[in-house]
């Protein structure tokens, strides 16, 4: 039984140039049995990763409101 992870990373700007700030979004499938079959596997993972992504962005809206309200 072969296990293997997938690794996916987002790198994105937040605030102005001149400031160089960024924030990162970063997502690993681990433990994909490899004598299974994979899709079901995956299609598994797509909705927690959809979910845990919803999550984050709304965090981080959040965070990038209160950041530009204080200027």
């Amino acid at each position: 039984m072969s296990k293997i992870s997938s690794h996916i990373g987002f790198t994105f700007r937040v605030g102005p140039l001149d400031q160089n700030q960024y924030g990162r979004l970063d997502i690993t499938i681990d433990g994909i049995d490899t004598d299974l079959p994979v899709e079901p596997q995956l299609t598994d993972a797509n909705i927690v990763c959809d979910e845990v992504y919803k999550f984050a962005k709304a965090k981080i809206d959040s965070q990038l409101e209160d950041m530009l309200g204080e200027e």
